[in-house]
C-alpha cells in the first residue's frame, strides 16, 4: 500500500476515511503515528489509532517522544493503550505549535482527541523524569517532598528537575478543541494541562495514580501527579463527567507568574508563566458531572488566582468528592475572583473559600461533623441549603 493513500477501516466506520499507522511499514511506533497524522492534516483531517500494530504484532503503541498535533486533526484512539516507552522524556501528546526552544507559539484551531471503547495513556515502567519544575529528580528520592523519582537523576547533560515535559496532554494556544474519552495511568506530573487555550471540551476522562512507580521491586516516590490544569488565558471551557484519583490536586485553576517565558524547560507550563494583562485572566469555566474523585495528598479542586491574575464565572456544578479526599473545594486569593457559583455538590470535607464576594453555594451537603462551608453570607454572596449531615 502506498505511504499516502487512504483507506477505510470498516470495522470501526464504513463510510469515512483515515489514516493510520498501520499503513506505513516503516520506522518506530511513534514515527509512524506521526507521519499519519502530517499526512491527514493536508487531506481527510482524521486519523485512527487502533488497538493493534499490525507491523510489530504489538497490543501496546510505545512511544519515544510526544505526539504533535496541528491545525484541524481529528484522533480518534479506538480500545488502544498508549504507553510512553523508559526512553521518553516528553508528553503522550501535545499541540504541535510548541516545545522546547519555541519562544512565539501561534494559536492553532479545532484539535480533537476521542477515546473509543477503553483507551489508555500509561506512563514509562521506568521514567527519565517525573515531577514538576520545582522537583529534583532522584533515585532514591522517598521522603523529601523535594524529590521526584526520574532515572536521568545524577545523569551528565540531562536536566536535573522536572517540568513541562513531565505532563501527560498539553494544548497550549488552542482555539476549539476536544479532548474525551481517555483513562490516564500513572503519569509523569499533571494528567491534562491547558494553557491560553479556548472554546473546548473535556470530556470523560479517568486519572488513576498512586504516586509511586515500582523500581526493581521498590516503590520510588513520584510528585505532582495532578490531575488537571486550567492555565493562564483559559476561557469558554467545560469540564464535564470526570472521575478517579490524583495524588496532587485533581483540579487546579490558576497559575503563578514566575517570569519564564515560552519554550524553557525548567518551567510548569510550555507557553510560558508570564502574566500578560487581561488577555491571560481566566474565564467561563465549568465543571460538572464529575463522580467519585478524589486527590491522594491534596486538594479535589483548587482556584487560585495569584498575583495580577485574575479569575471569573467559574461553575461547579453535580458534584461528588470521594471521602478519600485530602481536602475537597478550596478556593485561595478570592479578591482576584468575581462570580463563582456551585451547587448539588457532596463532600465529606468542608468547602474553604474564605473571603469570596459575588459568589452562590446552594445545595451542599458536607457528610460529617462540622462546618460545611468557610463562607460568610451577604448582599453578594448567597448561601441556601448548605449544612453537614451525619452517615
Amino acid at each position: 500500500m502506498e505511504a499516502k493513500s487512504l483507506v477505510v477501516f470498516a470495522k470501526i466506520e464504513k463510510t469515512s476515511e483515515y489514516y493510520t499507522p498501520n499503513m506505513y511499514k516503516k520506522g518506530s511506533q511513534i514515527e509512524r503515528i506521526q507521519q499519519a497524522i502530517n499526512d491527514a492534516k493536508s487531506t481527510t483531517g482524521r486519523v485512527v489509532i487502533p488497538p493493534y500494530d499490525e507491523v510489530t504484532g504489538r497490543k501496546v503503541w510505545l512511544i519515544d517522544r510526544a505526539i504533535l498535533l496541528p491545525d484541524g486533526i481529528d484522533l480518534e484512539l479506538n480500545n488502544c493503550t498508549l504507553k510512553l516507552s523508559d526512553l521518553c522524556r516528553d508528553n503522550f501528546m501535545r499541540s504541535a505549535n510548541c516545545g522546547l526552544g519555541i519562544t512565539e507559539i501561534s494559536t492553532l484551531k479545532n484539535i480533537r482527541i476521542r477515546g473509543v471503547g477503553n483507551v489508555i495513556l500509561e506512563g514509562a515502567d521506568n521514567p527519565r523524569s517525573t515531577g514538576d519544575h520545582n522537583k529534583t529528580l532522584s533515585k532514591d528520592p522517598n521522603g523529601n517532598f523535594s524529590l521526584s523519582y526520574g532515572s536521568d537523576a545524577g545523569k551528565v547533560g540531562e536536566n536535573q528537575k522536572g517540568g513541562w515535559r513531565n505532563h501527560g496532554i498539553i494544548l497550549a494556544h488552542v482555539d476549539g478543541f476536544e479532548i474525551s474519552g481517555l483513562t490516564l495511568k500513572d503519569y509523569h506530573a499533571h494528567g491534562i494541562v491547558l494553557e491560553r487555550a479556548q472554546n473546548g471540551k473535556v470530556n470523560n476522562i479517568t486519572f488513576n495514580v498512586r504516586q509511586a512507580v515500582e523500581i526493581s521491586g521498590k516503590d520510588k516516590q513520584i510528585l505532582n501527579q495532578d490531575g488537571l490544569g486550567v492555565r493562564f488565558g483559559c476561557k469558554n471551557i467545560i469540564i464535564d463527567n470526570c472521575r478517579g484519583k490524583s495524588g496532587d490536586d485533581f483540579i487546579n485553576i490558576g497559575l503563578t507568574d514566575t517570569n519564564v517565558s515560552a519554550g524553557q524547560e525548567n518551567v510548569n507550563v510550555v507557553s510560558g508563566s508570564i502574566y500578560k494583562g487581561a488577555i491571560d485572566d481566566i474565564s467561563n469555566i465549568y465543571l460538572q458531572n464529575w463522580q467519585d474523585f478524589y486527590s491522594i495528598s491534596h486538594r479535589a479542586i483548587r482556584i487560585m488566582p495569584i498575583g495580577n491574575l485574575k479569575i471569573s464565572n467559574v461553575f461547579i456544578e453535580n458534584m461528588i468528592i470521594n471521602k478519600s479526599s485530602k481536602q475537597g473545594l478550596f478556593v485561595e486569593y478570592t479578591n482576584n475572583i468575581k462570580g463563582l457559583f456551585v451547587r448539588n455538590v457532596i463532600s465529606h470535607h468542608m468547602i474553604y473559600a474564605k473571603g469570596i464576594t459575588q459568589a452562590s453555594f446552594r445545595d451542599i451537603f458536607r457528610i460529617g461533623s462540622g462546618d460545611a462551608i468557610n463562607v460568610v453570607q451577604s448582599d453578594s454572596v448567597i448561601v441556601d441549603n448548605v449544612r453537614s449531615i451525619t452517615n
